[in-house]
């Protein structure tokens, strides 16, 4: 009995005390460890880190909005038009959710319709959309600025820099729209803004051959998932066309084919 007494206080003093709490801090710091390296590859493998290096899109992210803009680029912008456009866009691009998608056209006589995209990309997250603890927040920020808003304001530049043009195909873009599937499929809201003088002129109708009545007669297309938005460019030199019999031609004609639509006037 005195025998196994003896070995049972052997084993208990076979750690010391400071053997113990070794033991313990590295226990904890194990358990730590484990904790981290679950945290980086949960952090890796995030939803929000896996996006095309293209578009910056990401498919496994919810899109809230879509927003298509189609300019049409045949005759001159004023430098309050441009400026005002600039502002507008600015201002949607602000208040866009990260991963909404913005797809920037173009129309004049050369595509007589609708341009490739000068610009489709998603809004990726920006400095003040991640946290410092995963993310790099200046790179972050670098990557938005280089890849997203550069861009961005070089498609605008561009796209109001053209010339006067020969034809307008206002309702051949807003076809292309409709048929060559250019509104995404994911996106919740759809958003066209269309910034123009709105003076059709094409072979599908021509508002200087025959007012409002060119508006009216126009096909039907389906743009019933997008809300409308029309930035009215008013000229001096198209006032005696810019009426409110076209005005009305066109809003009833949008609204005809598109959830809702918006008149905006934008002076010269």
């Amino acid at each position: 009995m005195a025998r196994s007494r003896k070995i049972r206080r052997s084993s208990r003093s076979r750690f010391s005390i400071e053997d113990r709490k070794g033991l313990a801090l590295f226990g904890t710091g194990l358990a730590i460890l484990l904790a981290l390296g679950l945290f980086a590859w949960h952090t890796v493998r995030a939803p929000e880190r896996d996006y095309d290096r293209v578009t910056l899109c990401n498919p496994n992210l919810p899109r809230f909005a879509h927003h298509l803009v189609v300019i049409d680029a045949s005759d001159s912008f004023s430098a309050h038009q441009a400026h005002f456009l600039k502002t507008h866009l600015s201002s949607l691009l602000e208040s866009a959710a990260v991963n909404d998608r913005f797809s920037i056209f173009v129309l004049d006589d050369h595509y007589n319709g609708l341009s490739e995209p000068v610009i489709d990309l998603c809004k990726p997250p920006s400095q003040s959309d991640v946290s410092s603890l995963t993310a790099n927040r200046q790179f972050v920020q670098a990557l938005y600025r280089q890849r997203f808003e550069e861009p961005l304001d070089i498609a605008i530049a561009k796209a109001v820099s053209g010339g006067e043009q020969p034809v307008s195909p206002i309702f051949e873009a807003l076809s292309d729209v409709a048929a060559l599937n250019h509104i995404d499929p994911a996106a919740e809201n759809i958003h066209l803004t269309i910034v123009s003088d709105m003076i059709q002129n094409s072979s599908s109708g021509s508002v200087f051959k025959r007012g409002s009545t060119a508006i009216d007669q126009l096909p039907m297309i389906d743009l019933s998932r997008a809300t409308t938005k029309v930035l009215w460019l008013k000229r001096k030199k198209y006032s005696q066309y810019q009426t409110t019999k076209l005005e009305s031609s066109w809003e009833d004609y949008l609204n005809s084919i598109s959830r809702s639509a918006e008149i905006v006037k934008v002076r010269d």
